[in-house]
């Protein structure tokens, strides 16, 4: 039994995508893109990718906000179709906030990548705030869309 545990523990950690923190508040921030360990990410126009997040939370919540947004021409766009209520997202039931102070928080959703958006190379940028509006993690990971 601890042979698998292991063995799962290495492979969920093994598949975390490499990014730059911007100002997490909380600790021990990974961040999984799906198919994707090294940026940039190549992400296929018209497809669908999960993004998984997980942190060990600062304080207790009672809601996790999500921003997400990708830099274009130096400029944050949001992220079109993101449901920024993040407690609808986590691990363990349909709405699992609050959360409590030093607990490890795991969020994850379904990005789409619209056959619309143009190909090109950017910066996305996923924050995950607590009720006080603080990044609990705050991940920034280079991208392409082709």
């Amino acid at each position: 039994m601890r042979a698998i545990l292991l063995a799962l523990s290495v492979a969920s950690f093994a598949s975390a995508t490499i990014f730059q923190d911007c100002g997490s508040v909380g600790t021990d921030v990974v961040l999984n893109v799906e198919n994707c360990e090294l940026p940039p990410c190549l992400l296929e126009r018209g497809s669908t990718y999960s993004v998984n997040i997980q942190f060990t939370s600062s304080q207790t919540s009672d809601a996790l906000t999500i921003d997400a947004s990708a830099n274009l021409a130096g400029i944050n766009v949001p992220w079109p179709g993101i449901d920024t209520d993040g407690c609808k997202q986590l691990e363990g039931g349909s709405n699992p906030c609050p959360y409590s102070s030093g607990s490890r928080v795991d969020w994850t959703m379904p990005v789409a990548v619209l056959s619309e958006y143009p190909a090109l190379s950017t910066v996305v940028t996923f924050k995950l705030k607590n009720a006080a509006g603080e990044p609990e993690a705050c991940t920034v990971v280079p991208v392409t869309l082709v």
